[in-house]
């Protein structure tokens, strides 16, 4: 593992085991729900960041290394085969930003339709 990722993706889950000691202690304080539900998906969103350094670190190592060798597709039928445990990786609904037009071209408009008479 590339030491930067690694000391990375360890803090990461440390913090989030800290975190998620505290989410419990919320619960058996018997807290507000929406305040414990905030939290759970703060632990979450700390471990889909954590996941999200595991998978450049495993691109920029391990599948790098096989497609050098011609044993990429292997290493790409894995990270397929992994990919539906982590729908942060796979699902931008809510975080895509709109793609900007190519330099020189106007964005597409909305054409107007005639509404029937």
């Amino acid at each position: 593992m590339i030491d930067r990722y690694k000391r990375d993706v360890l803090l990461r889950l440390k913090t989030v085991r800290g975190h998620l000691d505290a989410v419990i202690a919320m619960v058996e304080r018997e807290e507000y729900c929406p305040e414990v539900m905030k939290q759970v998906g703060a632990v979450q969103a700390s471990l889909e960041k954590a996941n999200r350094v595991l998978l450049a670190n495993h691109l920029e190592t391990c599948v790098s290394d096989a497609i050098r060798q011609g044993s990429g597709q292997d290493k790409i039928a894995e990270l397929l085969e992994a990919l539906p445990y982590s729908s942060a990786l796979t699902d931008f609904r809510y975080q895509a930003e709109p793609l900007a037009p190519p330099t020189g071209r106007a964005a597409p408009t909305a054409r107007a339709t005639r509404s029937p008479r």
